[in-house]
């Protein structure tokens, strides 16, 4: 038979160090799984110092190129315009779009209408724009943000958005701009409020099933190198394209010196690519100046979008004579011969003649 060695019992100290020794691995253990688990969790929560490099806005780091369901073009401009209508209606904003498209020897890819905030939505022009391959821009104008955040403005808003839906084709729609101007923050009331008015006005849509409406966010150019207008930011998960307003009011404004496109856009092109968004100019303009000095402004515009700001998806010029400050400011690329030459080329740029990519 084979000699079998017996097993000799283990000392109270040997158990105790085998004990000891298989103690310490089970913590060791545990203690790994606690960390991979909350390294995990905190990159995924947003606005964490473990989640992907932030830019100085907060926002994550930019995609290579704006999404297609933007409409934004991968390479050039689209070219849109605001044009004045004398007699509000559809048959009064179809002349004057027309005649100014005749007049500039092309047609608009963008037709920004304004739209009081108690008004419907221009339905008929915004179909007849669809139908020539524009898009209607719909500058939806504000109203006291902390009632909309009550929901007291809900029923109103609810019956728009099913307006915007059945239309069944892309529309940008601009809400409330230049909220951050002094004129506007009675409305406003404060960021916190616009923020959780639009955010609300989004989910509204969202909910009646308007999917086909692009965001655009779009204060004045004039708080950015302040810092002012961010803080009005709604976040990327509510914005598709975002937008700024800015005017050369020299010298017809007394106390402002003239300002080129590139000085009053460039603080906020700074601070929006880094959203990774789209980006559109939805107001611009410049009065008339010394002889040839408009012509000069829009040539040194379009090269500077084309060279500078190559993240702009879009300008909108304001094709209006406009009372402001008390006075007129004629902002029409017909002010002059010289200022209508410089803004066709301008419209016949090849870089101008970008179309919308569906």
């Amino acid at each position: 038979m084979r000699h079998v060695t017996q097993r000799q019992p283990e000392s109270a100290r040997q158990w105790r160090r085998r004990s000891g020794w298989r103690a310490v691995l089970i913590t060791a253990v545990a203690a790994a799984v606690v960390v991979a688990v909350t390294i995990v969790v905190l990159i995924s929560l947003p606005g964490s110092r473990a989640a992907p490099a932030a830019s100085r806005t907060g926002q994550e780091t930019p995609p290579a190129g704006p999404p297609a369901s933007s409409l934004a073009p991968a390479r050039g401009v689209l070219l849109g315009a605001s044009v004045q209508v004398g007699v509000p209606g559809p048959r009064a904003e179809r002349t004057a779009v027309a005649a100014f498209e005749r007049t500039i020897g092309r047609k608009l890819a963008i037709n920004n209408l304004y739209v009081p905030w108690n008004q419907p939505m221009p339905a008929a022009t915004a179909r007849w724009d669809l139908a020539r391959g524009t898009i209607p821009m719909i500058s939806w104008a504000g109203t006291r943000t902390d009632q909309v955040v009550t929901g007291a403005d809900d029923a109103w808003i609810r019956a728009e958005a099913r307006q915007f839906k059945v239309l069944r084709a892309p529309v940008f729609l601009r809400w409330f701009a230049e909220m951050n101007l002094k004129g506007n923050q009675a409305k406003a009331v404060s960021p916190t409020a616009f923020v959780a008015a639009w955010r609300r006005i989004h989910q509204i849509f969202r909910r009646v099933g308007a999917a086909n409406v692009r965001w655009v966010w779009c204060p004045n150019s004039s708080g950015f190198a302040q810092g002012t207008t961010q803080a009005y930011y709604p976040g990327n998960a509510y914005v598709d394209w975002i937008c700024a307003d800015g005017y050369n009011w020299a010298p017809d404004l007394p106390g402002v010196s003239w300002k080129s496109f590139q000085e009053i856009f460039a603080p906020f092109y700074r601070w929006g690519r880094a959203t990774g968004k789209p980006m559109v100019i939805g107001e611009f303009g410049t009065v008339e100046g010394a002889p040839g000095a408009k012509a000069a402004w829009f040539a040194q515009a379009a090269r500077a979008i084309r060279t500078q700001f190559t993240q702009i998806r879009a300008v909108v010029y304001f094709e209006s004579k406009h009372q402001n400050f008390g006075r007129y400011f004629d902002w029409r690329v017909t002010s002059s011969r010289s200022a209508l030459s410089a803004f066709q080329a301008f419209a016949h740029d090849p870089y101008f003649s970008a179309r919308p990519r569906t």
